[in-house]
């Protein structure tokens, strides 16, 4: 099965993004540029998450989009201690509110801004991450500052004992 995918978005909450995005809208343009398959970008932030639900119903492991067939896949993008950047893909919105809770307490910004910035370190966001059942990955994976090889030579480096569970690498 071939799927056209944009993995990697970002919603209105976050800096350097429009502030109109809403799903109606992402809808509209996925259909214009042939896309089956989107992330939901920022899915932590609480009145993006907020719009999510009101917009999306779960169905088979993905999300769809009320008003089409366009599939969404919850996703956000974070900034750990390193200051490298992590995707993280998670299967359900009970998963999205528990590792907002989970993760609340590590950042002063994710009530403020869709890509939140984190006080801990990228293997302790992994055992978080991992632990309920999510997916985490670099972001951007080469580009320089924020992005894991400006920041460590391997993914043992970056996440130590949860590297073997690293099951994607974003390359951007």
């Amino acid at each position: 099965m071939q799927v056209n995918a944009d993995l990697h978005i970002h919603g209105p909450y976050s800096a350097g993004s429009s502030k109109h995005t809403t799903i109606p809208l992402m809808v509209e343009y996925a259909k214009l540029k042939g896309l089956d398959l989107l992330a939901t970008s920022d899915c932590l932030h609480p009145k993006w998450l907020k719009h999510l639900k009101e917009h999306l119903t779960e169905e088979n492991g993905l999300f769809r989009s009320k008003d089409s067939d366009i599939r969404f896949l919850l996703q956000t993008e974070i900034q750990d201690r390193s200051l490298a950047h992590q995707l993280i893909f998670l299967p359900d919105l009970a998963a999205a509110d528990s590792l907002y809770s989970k993760l609340k307490k590590f950042s002063t910004d994710i009530d403020k801004d869709g890509r939140p910035r984190l006080s801990i370190g990228p293997e302790e966001l992994a055992e978080i991450v991992l632990d309920l059942g999510c997916m985490i990955g670099p972001a951007h994976a080469f580009t320089p500052y924020y992005a894991i090889y400006a920041k460590f030579n391997s993914l043992k480096e970056c996440y130590g004992k949860y590297a073997d569970r690293i099951k994607f690498i974003e390359l951007g």
